[in-house]
């Protein structure tokens, strides 16, 4: 028996409920993607055994260049200056969104998110949205930590 994959929310998972809704259903274009869209959504993430064949495969390797030249833009910032995770289990959320408010473009908190593994979403423009995002996923990540350890 093998391992499985493990799905995270974005475009390998929406294609992944896509496949299924699209061969299991009667359901227009539309409503299939609307469907798998919310899936999505609400799913955090999944193990999946055997991926459908009409999956549509996205490699990880094509946002590599988006993210070297996004860490080149964010010059003379380091994204390692601490831990969101520790910062946020030793001094709580308020520690956490103190210590966010040092860094002071979107871009900086973009990269620092995503030199912490914390997903941000593009989407987030506001810097006091950034940061709540960073927050709510580095509670995410440690109270996952904490479940995987128990």
């Amino acid at each position: 028996m093998s391992k499985g994959t493990q799905l995270w929310p974005g475009d390998k998972m929406r294609s992944f409920f896509s496949a299924h809704i699209r061969r299991e259903t009667s359901l227009d274009d539309a409503a299939a993607e609307r469907l798998a869209e919310a899936l999505t959504k609400a799913v955090n993430r999944m193990l999946v055994w055997k991926m459908p064949d009409d999956v549509r495969h996205t490699d990880r390797v094509e946002a590599a260049p988006e993210i070297a030249a996004r860490h080149a833009r964010a010059e003379n910032f380091n994204p390692y200056l601490f831990s969101a995770i520790v910062v946020l289990a030793k001094q709580g959320r308020d520690g956490l969104i103190k210590r966010l408010q040092e860094i002071k473009s979107a871009e900086n908190l973009r990269a620092f998110a995503e030199a912490q593994h914390v997903p941000v979403d593009g989407k987030l423009r506001r810097l006091d949205d950034i940061r709540k995002a960073i927050v709510a996923a580095a509670e995410q990540r440690l109270a996952d930590r904490k479940a995987a350890a128990s």
